[in-house]
């Protein structure tokens, strides 16, 4: 038998149950989707613009829908606009551990043009860097920090000390096998 759709509320568990919006859909087709909402959308989150959070879907009943936080992402736009003439490009994947799920971390750092051999210090230390935040608190703390800016900040005093950095952001938080979990 067919269930009828249904517009279903959905909540943040990872923020005190907030309203982040409305998914279309039924009980069975309802779980496991993903919403994407931009940062500035929760209530009490100061952050600068261009973060988006990604929840996933994770139990509905009686129009609503409880969904926990899998992912952050900084738009194209921004990570553009940090980029400019005569300087060089550093990305930094990182895999991590927070609480018995892996997570991949993507840094971005900008530099002055410099040879190899500095930009192998600065992913180095951006490794090193990433190992010791990541291993002190869960995905809604650390979430909060990058919104906050507080670990690009961290990060770019450090970095400075090795060369000259121009920017530095953290690009995205994601879960990985999230793909697996599409149904």
């Amino acid at each position: 038998m067919n269930q009828p759709n249904l517009w279903y509320k959905v909540k943040a568990q990872d923020f005190d149950n907030a309203d982040i919006g409305s998914i279309y859909g039924n009980e069975t087709n309802v779980m496991k989707r993903k919403l994407v909402i931009n940062a500035n959308n929760l209530p009490d989150i100061k952050t600068k613009p261009g973060f988006r959070l990604g929840f996933r879907i994770i139990s509905s009943s009686e129009n609503t829908a409880d969904a926990r936080l899998e992912s952050l992402v900084l738009s194209r736009e921004q990570v553009g606009r940090m980029i400019r003439h005569n300087s060089s490009k550093i990305e930094v994947v990182r895999r991590i551990k927070i609480k018995e799920e892996e997570y991949a971390i993507k840094t971005l750092v900008i530099i002055s043009k410099a040879e190899n051999r500095y930009k192998k210090f600065v992913r180095e230390e951006t490794n090193k860097f990433i190992d010791s935040v990541a291993g002190k608190d869960g995905l809604k703390e650390l979430v909060l920090d990058v919104l906050a800016g507080k670990v690009q900040n961290q990060l770019h005093k450090k970095l400075s000390k090795i060369y000259p950095t121009r920017a530095t952001e953290i690009r995205m938080i994601e879960k990985l096998n999230a793909a697996n979990q599409k149904s």
